[in-house]
């Protein structure tokens, strides 16, 4: 059996074969093929020795398996842990979330008066049940619409296709969103006559995605090459000031926030978050500097892991 599963057998199918449109091995050409043949008594040793191996190959590969997975439970780890303030140190310097979160309140009101943004309905108060760990005592519970405006993106008109012609107007697609970025390989554009009616629901490299069906609660950045491109119905666009990017890319991937977006998709046959419940998340606030302590101490450990 292991004979016939060898190299050596495989080539000796490829030197008699008939080379037909249906290639056929005549009885004659196997009788002739070329077999190393041991004594009897070492063809029994050859395979239970072979049997050992393979049975160290098959724990090798549940062990590689394991790690694997193991290695990705770490990660999501050192993400958690900066999140809730353990990779990072308080410094009175840094001031207070609360300040924080009432110059992005002030924020705010101008861009409403200003006509940049809408007025939004007051979201509810966050719940003592819904606080899944402490905080440091400068910090503040929120909900993410209460610090960041988040807006859809659009679809193209019934009837009409993306084109693979340069016309300008990238657009970007949830699959092009893997790795906390956009892969730009492949991307489509809007056809020319089509763009006036979708040119407003569009993503800047300020800004965080996250996709809200198919592939739900993927988040990232825009790379500045497409800064500004047609966003697809089936992602959001967060918008903010006053806080960190990276920061809030890893908060919306951590366990805290993947948690509350599985609960809000799990309840209907075909799940698309809706804007409402985005804005609703509820999110531990730190001062805008330990934001970026705490994304550069992710990255910096991410980095050394990956690395490894």
């Amino acid at each position: 059996m292991f004979y016939l599963d060898s190299q050596l057998f495989k080539d000796e199918i490829e030197k008699y074969n008939a080379g037909s449109a249906q290639p056929n091995l005549a009885v004659g050409s196997f009788e002739k093929f070329r077999i190393p043949l041991p004594p009897l008594s070492e063809q029994t040793r050859i395979v239970e020795r072979i049997g050992a191996i393979f049975e160290i190959l098959d724990k090798i590969d549940t062990l590689q398996s394991r790690y694997a997975a193991n290695w990705e439970a770490l990660k999501s780890k050192i993400i958690d842990a900066g999140i809730q303030g353990k990779l990072t140190e308080q410094l009175p310097e840094d001031g207070t979330a609360e300040e924080l979160y009432k110059q992005i309140q002030e924020e705010k009101v101008k861009l409403v008066k200003y006509g940049k943004i809408k007025k939004q309905k007051s979201l509810p108060p966050i719940n003592p049940e819904e606080i899944p760990f402490d905080i440091p005592e400068n910090w503040k519970w929120a909900r993410l619409g209460c610090v960041a405006t988040i807006l859809g993106g659009k679809r193209i008109p019934a009837g009409r296709k993306l084109t693979s012609e340069n016309t300008g107007h990238k657009y970007i697609r949830v699959s092009e969103m893997k790795d906390r970025s956009i892969i730009t390989e492949n991307l489509l554009y809007v056809p020319e006559d089509i763009y006036p009616s979708i040119s407003q629901y569009i993503i800047n490299k300020e800004d965080v995605y996250i996709t809200v069906a198919g592939t739900i609660g993927r988040e990232g950045k825009i790379p500045e090459e497409i800064d500004g491109a047609n966003l697809t119905e089936n992602a959001d666009r967060i918008v903010f000031s006053n806080l960190d990017q990276e920061w809030l890319i890893f908060c919306l991937s951590s366990s805290m926030v993947q948690k509350q977006i599985g609960m809000l998709t799990t309840q209907v046959a075909q799940p698309k978050l809706a804007i409402k419940k985005i804005q609703e998340f509820s999110i531990p606030l730190p001062p805008f500097a330990e934001q970026k302590r705490i994304s550069e101490r992710i990255d910096e450990l991410l980095t050394a892991m990956d690395g490894h």
